[in-house]
């Protein structure tokens, strides 16, 4: 195995090594993070992400005994009532895009397993920005519109971060390989060059 080295053609450490690995896969991480400032940028509307959420979440707190009253992407849900608006970055495409740089930033990885971590990871983002939206709305009811909007501000914002390093975490993690089991068959060794003819033994 050859040692790597720099581009100035020196040779690097062991530990010069794993920190050039961890700079190349953080700038392809930035590389990969251009969609996010294009979006940012150039303004592109998510409102049918915003309509999809705001409709979701309506029908989940409906269902848990909330009346609910719903305005495009804005929700009034309880009684007294409680109004929120769901901007473009309450439908975590943020989170989805950070997770589509760490996925495609890994080295020696192929394209189906790429997508499958994509296929898999997404839904679970969008099922955990969900419950912080509920999570929002059960915060309010139980102590007052403050405290609900710092748990939305800090608890709910570093959830979905840890949400989507775990689920690339889980990705990454490739399965143990199955030890191989050879099976030895005692009594029938294979002998060569030992053939012996009637006329010889006699």
């Amino acid at each position: 195995m050859k040692a790597k080295t720099s581009f100035l053609g020196t040779k690097l450490t062991a530990e010069q090594e794993r920190l050039w690995d961890t700079f190349i896969f953080l700038a392809k991480v930035l590389v990969l993070s251009i969609p996010l400032y294009f979006v940012i940028l150039t303004g592109v509307s998510l409102a049918p992400l915003q309509m999809l959420d705001a409709t979701v979440a309506s029908s989940i707190l409906r269902s848990i005994g909330f009346p609910v009253l719903q305005n495009g992407a804005l929700i009034t849900a309880g009684n007294p009532p409680f109004t929120f608006y769901l901007t473009e970055d309450c439908t975590a495409w943020k989170s989805v895009l950070f997770l589509f740089a760490l996925i495609f930033a890994v080295p020696a990885v192929s394209m189906r397993k790429r997508l499958i971590g994509l296929g898999l990871g997404i839904p679970i983002i969008w099922m955990g920005n969900q419950a912080r939206i509920i999570g929002v709305v059960l915060a309010e009811r139980a102590t007052n519109v403050q405290f609900a909007m710092l748990t939305h501000d800090y608890f709910w914002r570093v959830f979905l971060v840890l949400l989507v390093l775990g689920v690339w975490l889980l990705w990454i993690k490739r399965p143990a390989e199955k030890p191989v089991i050879r099976h030895h068959h005692a009594g029938k060794r294979k002998t060569r060059g030992r053939l012996i003819s009637k006329k010889a033994r006699r």
